[in-house]
Parts: structure tokens; C-alpha cells; sequence
């Protein structure tokens, strides 16, 4: 399963983006749900806001109060325009990718798998007073679907950066966590205005189950060749 190494000329390429946009139905969706809410929220007065922020945005509090629900429910939370703008556009342009190659339910998974990880390891892993802030966004389930797509297709080469799928996945991964443990140690350095966590643990869940499904299938064909080769017999035919 591999994309088509990006060679074409630009024009080529934006035909190929426009095809992806044209099928992401879920992409579009999740866009439109999460554009929603954040209209709903202008609407919104301070102290229901504070309200909102605090029983759907994700905390190791609210965690610990037993409010389990914050580990999906942040993700369709955002801060301001330009957070939603830049999460909207990388599932648009990612997630469309994604959709097209394997489909809703690779998005779905994926996406989820992505936003409950790196929220699990915001709050575990983020450094105190940073993982008690309330975390909103869907940015771990982005950095999931991203890494995903740099698994299942590494010698693609992720236009306009000059560089392979493969190398890019592997520097986002290295990065993200080093901007974590650097928030640990060089707290005046300001790692901590990003939830570096939140995009580790997404990009390690879309890397390992980018790496579960590119993991070949076994058959009844290779366990019986397996057997005779260690049986030191003839390989079995098959009816």
C-alpha cells in the first residue's frame, strides 16, 4: 500500500489533492462538527465558556473526578480561530489522504486512537502545572492521522518539503518528543505553550497502527511451508 511518489508537475499534484478533498466525507464532517462548536462558543458568555472549557476540555483533574468523557470530548474543543483553522486544514489535507487510502473507518480509527493517546499522554507525561491546564483540540488525532501516512507509504515524498514520508514521521515523532522532555528541563524555554505530549502520543499511535496494518497477513499456505521446512519434509501441496 503506497501512495504515487510525488514527480508530477504542481498542476498534477493539486489534481490529486482535489480528488482526495472530493471524497473525505467523514474529513468534511468532523471539519464542519468542530467548526460548529467553535461558532456556538463565540455565542457563548465568559462564565459558560469557563463552564464549557472545564467539563469538556481535558485535565488530569477532571480525570481524576471521574470525568473519563474529556479524553474524546477536548478534541472538539478549540482555543481561537487560528487553532481551528490549522487543525481544520490538517484534517482536510491529511485526513482526505487518509480517507482515500483506507477508507472512513481507517479516519475513524485512527483519528480516535490518535486523540486518546496523546490526551492520555498530555496528562500523564506533560510536566505539573501544564498537564493540570485544560487541553482542547484535535491536533492529536491530526499528528496520528499524519503519521499514519508516513507509515504505510515511507518513499512517498511529502511535497513541498524535499524529503520521504519515512524521514518526516520519523522527525516529527524525535521532535515531538524532545520538545517533551525539554519542557521538563527547560521550562523557561516555553515548550510548554504547546502540548508537545498531546502530539507525541498521537503520532506514536498513528505510527503503530500504521505499522499493524502494513504488517503482512499470514495463510494457511506460509504455516504449512513453515512446518515442513522445520520438519525437514516436502512441502505439503494444497487441494
Amino acid at each position: 500500500m503506497h501512495l504515487p511518489t510525488v514527480t508530477q508537475r504542481s498542476g498534477d499534484r493539486w489534481r490529486w489533492v482535489i480528488a482526495d478533498l472530493r471524497g473525505a466525507k467523514l474529513c468534511w464532517l468532523l471539519v464542519l462538527v468542530i467548526a460548529a462548536v467553535y461558532g456556538g462558543m463565540c455565542f457563548a458568555s465568559d462564565d459558560r465558556l469557563d463552564w464549557l472549557f472545564l467539563t469538556f476540555g481535558l485535565s488530569r483533574q477532571g480525570l481524576l473526578e471521574g470525568k473519563v468523557w474529556q479524553l474524546v470530548s477536548h478534541a472538539f474543543l478549540h482555543g481561537n480561530i487560528t487553532h481551528l483553522a490549522i487543525n481544520a486544514a490538517g484534517l482536510l489535507l491529511i485526513g482526505a489522504r487518509v480517507e482515500r487510502i483506507g477508507g472512513a473507518s481507517a479516519v475513524a480509527k485512527v483519528l480516535l486512537a490518535g486523540v486518546l493517546l496523546g490526551g492520555l499522554v498530555q496528562v500523564i507525561a506533560a510536566p505539573s502545572p501544564h498537564r493540570d491546564f485544560q487541553l482542547v483540540g484535535i491536533s492529536g488525532g491530526f499528528t496520528a492521522l499524519l503519521l499514519w501516512l508516513t507509515t504505510v507509504s515511507p518513499e512517498s515524498r511529502m511535497a513541498p518539503l524535499p524529503i520521504s514520508a519515512k524521514n518526516l514521521g520519523r522527525g516529527i515523532i524525535l521532535a515531538e518528543g524532545m520538545f517533551l522532555v525539554g519542557s521538563w528541563f527547560l521550562p523557561e524555554a516555553g515548550f510548554q505553550v504547546v502540548a508537545h505530549g498531546c502530539h507525541f502520543g498521537g503520532a506514536l499511535a498513528g505510527w503503530w497502527i500504521g505499522r499493524r496494518m502494513m504488517r503482512p497477513t499470514v495463510t494457511l499456505e506460509d504455516l504449512q511451508r513453515e512446518r515442513a521446512k522445520r520438519e525437514g519434509g516436502e512441502q505439503p501441496k494444497l487441494p
